[in-house]
């Protein structure tokens, strides 16, 4: 090494160069500036000056470092290659590493298999899994779903171990984030439907949606923690299936896990007798809603009256002000108490609704009474009954064959009425845990909603509709990437949870997403050194990472040249 000066104005500069033999000639080659000389003898630390900046090419970082780092904490690379394939030898990159970068775009920028390959280049993705770029192709992301779920054709049938991935995974997630003390989970069970392109799937069949409308689907159901909205487990259904018919399957699918039974939450849909004594003979505490298609609910609903005072309050909804009492009555083959619970607001509008359609029935039949004079007995009937309608029962009518007045003579059947209103807005909940408060008991009913934003997250934040895929295991396994899109998101949301000590919006779970996601990361050279650099980190987003205790995510480094 030799050290140059030079001199400008009344100081010397000083700066290191490495002579390099080339050929015959010896070259010197620029190593770094030093600074003033002055400086230097006094000990003085030299200011740094960028005397030659190197920049390489900037690459998407924040989002996907995060997610990838959350990735990491809930170990999927290594629990989904150790299940799917065991301790055989496998050629190039580990399937584990595609699907979790899959799920990652899942959760940030939805693209297909097709487009992976392209966009997968723009990011850090390739550095983090320690794969080069051009390996990531479509037909590599492809492979690594069969590893997941494929057809074995020598026995012609499925090798699905989308099971025993998710039992991993959730034993994992309760090591790292266990139940408080003394607590069992309370879990939610749902199933929705799932737009389908395509008819040769056999999963792909003719079903109706939540709107009644008729379309090729498959569909899927889910079984999520009440504690941190994370996945349990989830199963794939053909899109006709209904979700009474797929209790069996969940209750199997509990004992397999062999977690600590706890509470099970579902809806009215899914209510039967026998479900709810094989929920009881599993050790699991029930809470859902009944239907009123039985004489024994109607009856419990008919004999329950819920007065709307301060002792009956329960809670304030988006939907309205909920009122509730204990009741009993036989129900599903031995007498029960239950919830019996009003929602006053939409009482009253369906009241006033009903008020209305037998008002304008009233005012029709009294101007038929006078302008129909002239028309025949079976005339009249037949303009009574279009006018009426399905409305029969509470509106009582008689057509006068002679006399003066009107030729119409009617009523309200108010009784009727009455006993019709009375049940408006009224629904009965099922406890099978009769410690439980009214208030308890409700609450926990009308909290499983966290279940449909699962599914509405899925949907619109995910895109998981509609499927494109043809193969049945080629859907299953794509079913399986979505679901682990969002446990990375439930993780994520917990982390803001935790930090508060309460429930969060999910609005700031996706504002720091889509803030990280303006984060690039470029390498610059100085020199001899090259430094990291994180473009357009923001003091919000340094201020929510230390929240959520990630602050060392975006560190820069400085990487020394050999």
């Amino acid at each position: 090494m030799a050290i140059h000066k030079v001199k400008r104005g009344d100081k010397v500069y000083l700066s290191e160069y490495k002579k390099v033999r080339e050929g015959k000639k010896v070259k010197s080659i620029f190593v770094r500036y030093i600074g003033p000389e002055d400086q230097i003898k006094e000990g003085k630390k030299p200011k740094r000056v960028l005397d030659r900046i190197q920049m390489s090419r900037s690459h998407r970082a924040g989002d996907v470092r995060l997610l990838w780092k959350i990735a990491e904490d809930l170990d999927f690379i290594n629990i989904v290659d150790r299940i799917c394939c065991g301790e055989s030898y496998i050629e190039g990159p580990s399937p584990a590493k595609f699907l979790t970068v899959w799920a990652i775009n899942r959760v940030i920028d939805p693209e297909s298999c097709t487009q992976l390959e392209r966009w997968v280049k723009t990011t850090d993705l390739p550095l983090l899994a320690g794969i080069e770029p051009e390996l990531f192709t479509k037909d590599a992301f492809l492979s690594s779903l069969d590893f997941v779920c494929r057809h074995d054709s020598s026995s012609n049938r499925l090798v699905d171990y989308t099971t025993s991935i998710d039992d991993a995974l959730y034993r994992h997630r309760r090591k790292m984030c266990p139940l408080p003390p003394g607590e069992n989970e309370t879990v939610a069970y749902d199933l929705t439907s799932i737009l389908f392109f395509g008819v040769s799937c056999p999963l792909a069949v003719l079903g109706r949606n939540a709107k009644h409308v008729k379309r090729h689907q498959v569909n899927l159901a889910l079984l999520v923690s009440k504690y941190d909205k994370s996945p349990i487990a989830h199963f794939v259904y053909s899109g006709n299936r209904k979700d009474a018919s797929t209790v069996k399957n969940l209750l199997a699918r509990l004992d397999e896990t062999k977690i600590r039974p706890g509470t099970l939450i579902w809806d009215r849909g899914n209510v039967s007798e026998e479900h709810v004594k094989m929920v009881e003979s599993a050790d699991w505490k029930l809470i859902c809603g009944v239907p009123k298609s039985s004489n024994e609910v109607v009856d419990i609903i008919d004999n329950t009256d819920i007065q709307s005072v301060p002792t009956t309050f329960v809670q304030k909804t988006r939907l309205g002000h909920i009122y509730a009492m204990k009741s009993s009555g036989p129900l599903f083959g031995r007498n029960r108490s239950v919830v019996i619970y009003l929602n006053q607001d939409r009482q009253m509008k369906k009241i006033n609704a009903t008020n209305e359609v037998l008002a304008e029935i009233g005012n029709k039949l009294s101007e038929l009474g006078e302008t129909g004079k002239k028309l025949s007995e079976a005339e009249l009937h037949e303009r009574i009954d279009k006018i009426v309608g399905s409305w029969e029962d509470y509106v009582r009518t008689r057509v006068k064959r002679k006399g003066n007045g009107p030729r119409i003579d009617w009523k309200y059947k108010d009784k009727k009425i009455a006993s019709l209103e009375s049940t408006y807005a009224k629904y009965v909940l099922l406890s099978t845990d009769e410690s439980l408060s009214v208030k308890e008991v409700v609450k926990g009913y009308f909290e499983k909603d966290f279940i449909e934003k699962v599914f509405r997250t899925l949907k619109t934040h995910e895109e998981i509709e509609p499927v494109r895929h043809r193969l049945e295991h080629r859907v299953r396994a794509y079913m399986f990437i979505c679901v682990l899109a969002y446990r990375l998101l439930s993780a994520l949301q917990f982390k803001f949870e935790e930090a508060k000590g309460k429930e969060c919006p999910w609005e700031q779970t996706f504002d720091l997403l889509q803030e990280l996601g303006r984060v690039e990361r470029t390498e610059v050279g100085f020199g001899n050194e090259v430094k990291t650099w994180y473009l357009n980190v923001t003091k919000s987003i340094s201020d929510e990472l230390k929240k959520i205790k990630m602050k060392d995510l975006l560190k820069e480094e400085i990487i020394l040249k050999m």
